[in-house]
């Protein structure tokens, strides 16, 4: 590798420059050329380093972060390591991070340009311009870019790996996830009673449906998406169990669950046993148990706006938004917490609300869940000492 000046005379006028011309691990003759010495012989300093380690890449076969992008995406959209494709919903999010976060102010790099101090700089404007929560999933996008870039040699070594949003398990940052109270689900349920009993027999038949999807929700903690895609035979009336084999996306694509672990059977109440017995009998044919009139899978969008919603002002079970209207005061996802808030408070380990709720690892279990465990164990050490404090006065 050397560095050596370079003169020329343009229009009368003589010219100098800098030069590195060195051989990359490739065996490829590269130019480089600089204004000034010193920053000549920092590059070409850097640059025997990276290639005897094998970590260097030429500016010139360098591709851009815009493109590393979308290379991430169309691999998110097939399936990443083995994984199975992206949902829709995913994909949909992932374009929204790299449309508008990733590409108005990365884009344009190269990714040999790409250095550890620039993607902090990079993390502090995102800390700045956008929530805590936001940022952090556009960091995680981003991170993904710079390692699917990795995986198909485009970039040697991975400058984003140790940049971060906060550390896993610091909770200054945390929003408490918001759980109904079991009085509040114990109105949604007798509301939901009256709903479907009412004199409107349209109205009625309607909120039947509604009824024992709710119902199915609280007493599961299934997700929407495994909800929708429900079928009749995965429900074993008589041995009181529900299977998960299948969930449908949010354009109503039936496909495989979310993770591996998502597939579980779990036990159902007599009571839940019962009101899907009856719904069967009323149910719109097809293979699905909770279907939109039509026989086909349910729109996310349609149990938000014509069932949840309205079942949580009927019973009281909300707020008042700025226009001083009634809104309501949960997600749907809400119940799927509901359902873990029971399991913790009636003894259950973190492994077996994991195995419950399906979730991937135990890790996402007690991320989500901590402060309930927590909660619980210094609830019961509390009562253990109080015993321990009124036998030695005996």
């Amino acid at each position: 590798m050397s560095v050596r000046k370079r003169s020329w005379t343009t229009k009368g006028v003589e010219k100098t420059a800098w030069v590195v011309d060195y051989t990359d691990g490739q065996d490829t003759r590269r130019l480089k050329t600089f204004a000034k010495k010193k920053d000549a012989d920092q590059f070409a300093a850097i640059a025997t380093v990276e290639v005897r380690s094998g970590t260097h890449v030429s500016d010139t076969v360098s591709i851009s972060v815009k493109d590393a992008a979308e290379d991430w995406m169309k691999a998110v959209a097939v399936g990443r390591n083995g994984r199975s494709p992206a949902e829709a919903s995913t994909l949909r999010q992932y374009r929204q991070h790299v449309d508008l976060h990733i590409v108005p102010e990365m884009g344009d790099l190269k990714l040999s340009k790409l250095t550890g101090p620039r993607i902090a700089a990079y993390r502090d404007h995102l800390l700045a311009s956008m929530s805590r929560a936001l940022a952090k999933k556009v960091l995680t996008s981003f991170k993904s870019v710079i390692k699917e870039a990795q995986a198909r040699g485009n970039i040697i070594a991975n400058p984003a790996a140790a940049i971060s949003i906060h550390s896993a398990g610091d909770s200054r940052h945390k929003v408490d996830i918001e759980i109904p109270t079991r009085d509040e689900v114990r109105s949604m349920l007798v509301k939901l009673d009256e709903l479907a009993g009412q004199t409107n027999q349209q109205r009625a038949k309607a909120w039947r449906r509604y009824r024992v999807l709710i119902a199915t929700a609280v007493h599961t903690g299934f997700r929407a998406s495994e909800l929708r895609g429900l079928p009749w035979d995965a429900v074993n009336l008589k041995a009181g169990t529900i299977e998960v084999r299948q969930r449908a996306d949010e354009n109503g694509v039936i496909g495989p669950p979310k993770t591996k672990e998502s597939r579980r059977k779990i036990s159902i109440p007599a009571p839940l046993v019962a009101r899907l017995r009856e719904w069967k009998a009323e149910c719109p044919p097809g293979d699905l148990v909770f279907p939109n009139w039509q026989g086909s899978v349910e729109a996310l969008a349609n149990i938000h706006t014509r069932a949840w919603k309205p079942l949580q002002i009927a019973a009281g079970v909300c707020g008042v938004g700025k226009d001083g209207k009634k809104t309501a005061r949960y997600t749907f996802h809400a119940l799927r917490h509901f359902r873990a808030s029971l399991l913790i408070a009636d003894g259950a380990n973190p492994k077996e609300v994991q195995a419950e709720l399906g979730h991937a690892t135990i890790a996402v279990t007690m991320d989500t869940y901590a402060s309930l465990f927590r909660d619980d164990a210094a609830e019961l050490e509390r009562r253990e000492r109080a015993e321990r404090l009124a036998l030695s006065l005996t």
